[in-house]
């Protein structure tokens, strides 16, 4: 499905998944602005700022604090069990990952308010769970690296923003193109800012799917308001997860799908035997379909050369 998708609500939401694909594969991330509507935020804030308030109270010199499993987290259940099923994110990640999506963690992240002295501050360069460049970041080989080709994802971010993102309350930044060109920051630079960055002012209710490979940072939270937003991290099918899945919220979301035979859902918390074996069916006509182009090439070449 490339143009239509539904909503929380149900309501049909015209959204353009071609060209969220082409900006994705060029720079590593892609921005859904308007992805919760503004029902859906003030929904959202008015659940979560209570236990924020508790959060912070007693993790008041915390950089960040987190609710997770949110999954798992009875007063927030309901909401989340709604946000981590939107066809929306799950249309897309299957069209930037494969059929192959799974749950890794699913959390909300919060930012005290901090000094005004940290505006426009870096909070730490990074790459996500699951990317490989860190890996080889040590290679003696590695500074010639090439850029390398667009393959298919280990893992991405759906952030969901619930404030405005402003230069006060800290704009995520990204490196657009680091996810694939093997841009290295050194650890004495991690904290100061990128001459390639950009800065992400998205507005309530936008959601930002990034690549596990692009490099990006967050921005000190200077505003007079606490700061936060939902992450969905997903991964290929089959990999390690960091929440668990044996959850009552979950375990009804599997049995609802079960119900109405809802494969897509059912692997993102890890539930699908025949995987393997469709998937290997798909190596194989990949891997005929290349042996015929082979031979008709061949075929060809003999013919001209009579």
């Amino acid at each position: 499905m490339d143009k239509a998708s539904y909503g929380n609500s149900g309501e049909v939401i015209i959204v353009n998944l071609q060209n969220h694909l082409l900006e994705y594969k060029k720079d590593g991330y892609t921005v859904f602005h308007d992805y919760l509507t503004v029902e859906e935020v003030q929904e959202c804030c008015q659940a979560m700022d209570p236990q924020f308030d508790t959060l912070f109270s007693v993790n008041s010199n915390k950089p960040r604090v987190k609710i997770v499993p949110l999954l798992g987290y009875e007063k927030l259940a309901p909401l989340a069990k709604k946000h981590v099923t939107n066809s929306i994110m799950l249309d897309f990640a299957e069209l930037v990952m494969g059929p192959c999506v799974q749950l890794d963690s699913f959390e909300v992240s919060g930012f005290p308010i901090r000094e005004l002295g940290l505006t426009d501050s870096v909070d730490l360069w990074h790459r996500d769970a699951f990317n490989v460049t860190q890996t080889w970041i040590d290679h003696p080989l590695f500074s010639s690296k090439k850029r390398r080709p667009c393959t298919p994802r280990l893992a991405c971010n759906c952030l969901t923003y619930l404030q405005d993102m402003t230069a006060e309350s800290g704009p995520l930044r990204v490196i657009p193109g680091s996810h694939l060109d093997y841009t290295r920051i050194p650890e004495s630079a991690e904290r100061r800012v990128h001459v390639r960055e950009r800065l992400l002012d998205v507005k309530a209710g936008a959601m930002v799917f990034t690549h596990n490979e692009l490099l990006h940072s967050g921005t000190w939270n200077v505003s007079e308001h606490y700061r936060y937003f939902l992450s969905v991290y997903l991964c290929r099918f089959g990999l390690p997860h960091r929440d668990p899945f044996d959850l009552a919220a979950i375990e009804q979301l599997q049995k609802d799908a079960r119900c109405r035979n809802d494969r897509r859902v059912l692997r993102l918390f890890g539930e699908d035997e025949e995987f393997m074996e469709r998937e290997e069916i798909s190596w194989q006509t990949m891997a005929e379909e290349d042996r015929r182009n082979v031979r008709s090439t061949n075929s060809n070449s003999e013919t001209s050369l009579k």
